[in-house]
């Protein structure tokens, strides 16, 4: 095999290896930002107004007056609670609920203050 074949084979063979590193390099990095996603908080004919909190993250949503919703980013696979608030200042929390990993979230609140409605949809 004369020189400049080796070069040519050696040369193909670089080419191969780098883009299937390359091929690699992409599909691992595709898992992690799906992994992200959204948490939208709506506040539907209520007589109160909500805060979502992340314990875990050290972060709240904005509060959400009735006929308002606001956004979010997360990680996914994460805990939130929901607290509402009267105008008298009096407050109630939801039990925890989690959002799973790669997935996004809206969460709605309605009813009154005395019998809140929670709806919690992921998708």
């Amino acid at each position: 095999m004369s020189a400049f074949r080796r070069g040519l084979a050696l040369t193909s063979s670089l080419a191969a290896t780098l883009l299937l590193a390359a091929g690699l390099s992409v599909a691992a990095a595709a898992p992690a930002s799906a992994a992200a996603g959204t948490f939208r908080l709506c506040n539907v004919g209520s007589d109160y107004s909500a805060w979502a909190d992340f314990p875990a993250g050290h972060f709240s949503t904005f509060v959400v007056n009735p006929g308002q919703c606001t956004s979010v980013s997360t990680n996914g696979g994460e805990d939130f609670y929901v607290t509402i608030q009267n105008s008298g200042g009096r407050m109630k929390s939801t039990t925890s609920y989690h959002i799973p990993a790669g997935r996004n979230m809206q969460f709605s609140t309605g009813g009154t203050f005395a019998a809140p409605q929670f709806h919690p949809q992921v998708y």
